[in-house]
């Protein structure tokens, strides 16, 4: 048993001193002791709660923030190089990394887990677990944080294009909502100057739902300066999704722009890009499925120009 508690206090020193000893305390002490008995009670004073979080696109959305799914907190890399996720060869061997922020800066956390899944390219796609691991994640500001998970997985055998979620698991958690993130993203050249995805859209919820096909054109902006305190109605103003409108010049259709879906059905929707005379580079636009004012998934679609 002291073994135990030394080995953590040795972690937990290392992600805030005190700050981690008594959060570890008060994990112990809600246990019930070896051999029964009550619990120790810990005054509210000595707790600090942890956020734990990632880009999570359910949560933002349900704020009414534009999103992308191009997730900025989860990459993949092969031997230790981050690689192009819409490039990935099949039946080889990769490592999923999430980086893995706090929002609290008095509560770190020990031993987090982080859980990885694939599914098919797609909105509503069935995921299909890959593995987890456990990472120790200071508070806000402190050099633990972010915290950088990372999970092996070997990609399948059958040649594809696989998007990405990543899930943290911590039961005491300030808000839970924003633990889930996802990367699903397609890039496709520019061919005359059109680029046609086409992916299903699948209703993963447990009764019907009729949804509503978006584009926008938001990206993530340039993050203002560490000693800058924007205007909460500024930031609003950026992160609108009616401030992110398809571009002049740009013709995007989505067929169709609406489906009916039993739980579990799925149907394909085909998005044809074609982009103003002369343009070259990547231009990327996010298409969202919506039930009511719910997000219920979403893709990020690049398209790459040479004039």
């Amino acid at each position: 048993m002291f073994c135990r508690l030394a080995r953590c206090l040795a972690r937990l020193l290392v992600l805030l001193g005190l700050g981690a000893l008594v959060a570890l305390l008060w994990r112990r002490c809600r246990r019930r002791p070896e051999g029964g008995g009550d619990t120790m009670p810990i005054p509210s004073w000595a707790y600090r709660q942890p956020d734990p979080l990632l880009y999570s696109q359910p949560y933002l959305t349900g704020l009414g923030y534009a999103v992308t799914w191009d997730n900025p907190d989860i990459t993949i890399e092969r031997n230790g190089a981050v690689v192009d996720q819409h490039s990935l060869l099949p039946a080889t061997d990769y490592e999923i990394v999430t980086r893995v922020w706090n929002g609290s800066t008095s509560g770190p956390v020990a031993d987090l887990p982080v859980r990885v899944s694939y599914f098919d390219m797609g909105i509503g796609a069935v995921a299909v677990p890959v593995g987890a691991t456990t990472v120790d994640l200071g508070v806000k500001g402190a050099p633990s944080c972010p915290a950088f998970a990372r999970v092996p997985w070997r990609t399948p055998a059958t040649p594809g294009h696989y998007c990405v979620q990543s899930v943290l698991e911590w039961a005491d958690d300030a808000e839970p909502g924003n633990n889930l993130g996802q990367s699903n993203t397609d890039v496709k050249p520019l061919n005359s100057p059109r680029a046609v995805f086409t992916f299903p859209v699948r209703n993963d919820a447990a009764h019907a739902r009729d949804l509503a096909l978006t584009v926008d054109a938001y990206g993530i902006p340039d993050l203002p300066p560490c000693d800058e305190r924007p205007d909460p109605a500024e930031v609003r103003r950026r992160h609108d999704p009616a401030a992110h409108p398809v571009p002049e010049g740009w013709t995007i259709t989505v067929d169709p722009q609406g489906v009916a879906l039993r739980p579990g059905a799925s149907v394909d929707v085909t998005v044809d890009i074609t982009a103003p005379d002369g343009f070259s580079g990547r231009k990327s636009f996010n298409v969202n499925a919506w039930h009511g004012a719910a997000c219920a998934g979403g893709m990020t679609l690049t398209v790459e120009g040479t004039a």
